[in-house]
């Protein structure tokens, strides 16, 4: 009665491990167990770079970046006091900010709007002109407004973890939320 699916005894032992105890694998020396959590969050650190500084290169160096610095600062890493995602989330978000302040122009972003494959021509054209519409009004929000506004949105981030990534308290946090909501409402609707 109680048969699993897989039809394997030792499944439970095969999930795959958590953050902690692959940080734990590194920390002995296993340099390949770094390449889980290279795997496991690449694509969330460099969708954070890219929209933080709109553009591929940049992102993909920040990237690298990030994944070096992650890997030299493992050993001062501390599970008691936050989660691995956000320790790493603050690190390329300051890897980002390093870079934007080296150069002040922002290039627009791509365009990557979400569509059912079913589309018709002419509505995947409005769903890819509506995204880049919505990528040039992110950008052009104040970066003060911008970063809180794409960790919540993009990133699923909470208001406590988007806190301690960026190092502000609560009140903040949801001020700036709100007025990047606002804002882009603003730019997107002309302020009805």
């Amino acid at each position: 009665m109680g048969q699993e699916l897989t039809g394997d005894e030792n499944y439970a032992e095969r999930k795959i491990p958590d953050d902690e105890k692959i940080i734990k694998q590194v920390l002995l020396g296993d340099a390949t167990a770094f390449e889980i959590l290279v795997e496991r969050y690449k694509s969330k650190i460099f969708t954070l770079a890219y929209r933080m500084l709109s553009s591929m290169e940049e992102a993909e160096d920040v990237s690298q970046e990030a994944f070096v610095k992650i890997y030299r600062s493992l050993k001062i890493y501390d599970a008691g006091r936050t989660k691995f995602s956000t320790w790493i989330y603050r690190i390329t978000y300051n890897l980002c900010v390093d870079h934007l302040r080296k150069r002040r122009e922002t290039a627009p972003l791509a365009e990557d709007g979400i569509v059912a494959p079913s589309a018709s021509p002419e509505e995947l054209a409005v769903a890819k002109d509506g995204a880049r519409i919505l990528h040039e009004a992110i950008c052009e929000l104040p970066e003060e407004y911008r970063v809180p506004l794409v960790l919540f949105h993009f990133h699923g981030l909470s208001y406590r973890e988007i806190c301690k990534v960026l190092n502000l308290p609560m009140s903040i946090v949801k001020n700036r939320l709100f007025r990047a909501r606002r804002l882009l409402k603003e730019k997107l609707y002309g302020g009805d």
